[in-house]
């Protein structure tokens, strides 16, 4: 009996010894009074804040107001929930300065600006933010000046540019300054155009002709199916995102890894549109 009491408080003290060697997640700070009453704050103003997984204090903000204006009252708000991860602000109406208001917001690692009126001068404002892995500017006004207010940001991993100002000498100036970025520009209309004039150029000589009108069709159906196909590139690598963030083995993490899964066959349904569209130019 002494041999089996001896041998379990070795493998009690083993177990013991291994969890605490194992790291613990790191679940954010607790919050401040001011921060819970932010929170509180932006539930009436219709904006949505949650933990990013259930029991951690790190947030995600969601605002989603349609064409209305948001309310100055929203981003003096935002400011003060300093343990905001995630701050997804696509398709709000704001203006350049009120991203002044989460030039604090330190811990936030993923921001989304796509289709906002925000231009360079919103960028500048976004210097600071050290821990931002994942921006996407898709559908704005930014240039490639507003692009270099971003060479600071070396933990940046993920920057959507497609259907911008931002030329590829931009891009190529952002890369030297942060070699590890992925930079997805997409498709420019511009581009669609060259890839079609050179189809052109290989037919064979003829009269002149008209142009044909079901070309124009496949023209605007490759570029309809390019663009889906890069809302939803964009889509998987926010939810891939979202997975890094959690502890492997976690029902969180599994829900997560199945959000990345199921908009998998999406993206090959919607290359495949964009190959068959592409097949369609006569």
């Amino acid at each position: 009996m002494k041999k089996w009491t001896l041998l379990l408080a070795i493998a009690t003290t083993f177990t013991a010894s291994a969890l605490a060697d194992e790291p613990k997640a790191d679940i954010g700070p607790a919050p401040s009074d001011a921060e819970t009453k932010a929170i509180a704050e932006l539930g009436k103003l219709g904006v949505d804040v949650r933990p990013v997984a259930a029991s951690y204090n790190w947030q995600t903000i969601l605002v989603r107001l349609g064409k209305e204006k948001p309310d100055a009252k929203i981003f003096t708000a935002i400011k003060d929930v300093v343990n905001t991860q995630e701050l997804n602000l696509a398709d709000v109406q704001l203006a350049d300065a009120d991203l002044a208001q989460i030039a604090g917001l330190k811990n936030l690692h993923v921001l989304h600006l796509e289709k906002s009126p925000i231009t360079d001068a919103g960028l500048a404002h976004l210097k600071g933010l050290g821990n931002l892995t994942y921006l996407n500017i898709y559908g704005t006004a930014v240039t490639d000046a507003g692009l270099s207010q971003l060479s600071g940001l070396t933990n940046l991993k993920s920057l959507y540019v497609f259907e911008t100002k931002v030329t590829d000498a931009g891009i190529a100036a952002l890369k030297s300054a942060l070699p590890k970025l992925n930079i997805v520009k997409g498709v420019s209309a511009e581009e669609l155009a060259k890839v079609i004039a050179k189809v052109e150029e290989k037919k064979p000589d003829a009269a002149p002709a008209a142009p044909k009108p079901e070309n124009k069709a496949a023209e605007a159906e490759i570029a309809e199916a390019q663009k889906k196909l890069d809302a939803l590139n964009a889509e998987i690598a926010k939810r891939r995102e979202a997975r890094a963030k959690l502890k492997q083995g976690t029902p969180e993490y599994a829900a997560a890894d199945k959000l990345v899964q199921d908009i998998k066959p999406d993206i090959a349904k919607a290359t495949t549109t964009v190959e068959t569209a592409k097949a369609k130019l006569k």
